[in-house]
């Protein structure tokens, strides 16, 4: 039996919510990136299929120097890279600026070995989008941990810390107008739906852990709050130690993206109602327009700096986290996630700047 934390109590206006979601979707259409990655390396986690690919695709047409697919199964990497060349992008065709590099956020090796890789064969690393994760009604471990809190939370910020500083030192290799790099974490609306149960125990992590407590769109629901909640409070964090720009801000820009509601492979174990499958052939996009919001993210202004994005601008994240219960539930998070990630990567806080 998990102990019990009675304080925290959250209560998501789900009203508010779902009137944001479907003004977006219904009465909004994210811009067609046009700003230049030329010279930039760029990183997408995810890359295989859906908005990870269309991203990719959007920086491969936007002239980055060199695009890192980063996935799970090399051969569908492959297949992502052709894809991409076989493109309508007449003005370009230089195959070798795509790379295919593994990475399984199911495994921590896999994830470290991906760091190490990053650190000892990239000079440079402008923007890293960490698009990769699940939604599935399937209940699995991975090192102990439940698959979707391993794969979208822990494994995505353990990278995320173990490249800040490959991510911090590339400022310095540029000139001082050029953009900042970015770190850019792929979330979602569906953080404003949930009451966080699971923030009740003493625990987070061993409380996620309890299978009879586990449901597919739940979990989900979770994981997407913890990404917000996380970023939130690593961004505060730094903000007080790393402030290496003329202008005293931090050197590397991490944000929130939401991409919306769009007709990507993230549940695709799952076959939907018929139902669900009416409600998205109205609402949901196309993979390539929400994809924009990714890239329109990678390249957002300072003003982004711990912003949730959609639609290529900043919008507030739910109401309740600007409370004092909200400030608390953060720093609970971030702390119980950092013991995790300290545990796989000893000294990984000291190495992000923290």
């Amino acid at each position: 039996m998990v102990s019990r934390d009675s304080e925290s109590v959250i209560s998501p206006n789900i009203g508010a919510g779902l009137r944001t979601f479907l003004y977006s979707q219904l009465f909004v259409t994210p811009p067609y990136p046009r700003e230049s990655f030329a010279n930039q390396t760029i990183i997408v986690t995810g890359s295989n299929t859906g908005l990870g690919l269309e991203a990719a695709r959007h920086f491969y047409r936007l002239d980055c120097a060199r695009l890192i697919l980063a996935v799970r199964n090399t051969a569908k990497g492959e297949a992502a890279k052709e894809d991409i060349l076989r493109s309508n992008i007449t003005h370009r065709s230089d195959a070798s600026a795509i790379e295919v590099w593994s990475l399984d956020l199911s495994s921590t090796a896999s994830t470290v070995a991906f760091a190490e890789r990053v650190k000892h064969e990239l000079d440079r690393v402008d923007v890293l989008v960490e698009n990769a994760g699940i939604n599935t009604g399937e209940w699995t471990l991975c090192e102990g941990h439940e698959q979707a809190v391993q794969i979208n939370v822990l494994n995505t910020f353990l990278l995320a810390l173990m490249l800040l500083p490959r991510l911090r030192a590339t400022k310095h290799l540029t000139a001082a107008d050029v953009v900042n790099p970015h770190l850019v974490i792929v979330s979602s609306e569906a953080h404003r739906v949930t009451s966080f149960p699971e923030i009740k125990a003493l625990n987070l992590y061993d409380e996620l852990k309890e299978r009879e407590r586990f449901s597919q769109q739940a979990r989900y629901q979770a994981t997407k709050l913890i990404e917000v909640l996380f970023t939130r409070e690593l961004v505060a964090r730094l903000s007080t130690k790393q402030k290496d720009d003329a202008d005293g801000t931090s050197p590397v820009i991490i944000n929130i993206v939401n991409p919306g509601l769009c007709a990507s492979d993230l549940a695709r174990a799952e076959p939907p109602s018929m139902i669900a499958r009416i409600a998205r052939r109205i609402l949901e996009r196309t993979t390539e327009v929400g994809a924009r919001t990714l890239v329109l993210a990678a390249s957002a202004p300072k003003s982004s700096y711990g912003e949730f994005q959609s639609d290529g601008k900043n919008q507030n994240v739910e109401s309740w986290i600007y409370t004092e219960e909200g400030r608390r539930v953060q720093k609970k998070v971030f702390e119980q996630t950092l013991e995790v990630l300290e545990e796989r990567r000893p000294g990984v806080s000291l190495e992000a700047g923290l």
